[in-house]
């Protein structure tokens, strides 16, 4: 494994993510979270934990890119690979984290599919950008 390269792969899969989740979290799903506002944390103390919050995404992104170089095919397109690898990640992730979240939190369906499309498109826009950066020599 190229040190550098998955180190960077990580980086870059976190950067992604971050910016994806900032617009579908911050954005395109606080109506949604506005209307279900008893089930949340409020603003304040969401903030003062934020740094527990980003230090797990920056793990989970070093671990993804991680187990992508574990499959790497060397004779194939990084980016066709990120893409499929970062597919089926979303899916085990949104699966896993949407099933039970929906079912003991009193939150509508729409915020429950929008949790789906939000790690889907996290999983594949990481995929997409470790899959372009590491490429073993």
């Amino acid at each position: 494994m190229q040190m550098k390269r998955w180190a960077m792969a990580g980086v870059a899969a976190f950067a992604v993510m971050f910016v994806l989740d900032m617009i579908a979290h911050g954005k395109l799903l606080m109506p949604l979270y506005q209307q279900t506002a008893p089930v949340w944390r409020d603003q304040g103390a969401a903030h003062h934990m934020m740094w527990l919050m980003t230090l797990g995404q920056l793990l989970f992104s070093g671990v993804f890119a991680w187990m992508y170089t574990k499959g790497y095919e060397a004779k194939k397109p990084g980016l066709g690979q990120g893409l499929r690898y970062g597919f089926l990640i979303g899916l085990l992730v949104s699966i896993a984290y949407v099933s039970v979240w929906y079912v003991v939190l009193p939150v509508p369906l729409a915020l429950a599919l929008g949790w789906v499309a939000s790690g889907m498109l996290d999983c594949l826009g990481a995929g997409a950008v470790v899959g372009l950066i590491y490429r073993p020599r």
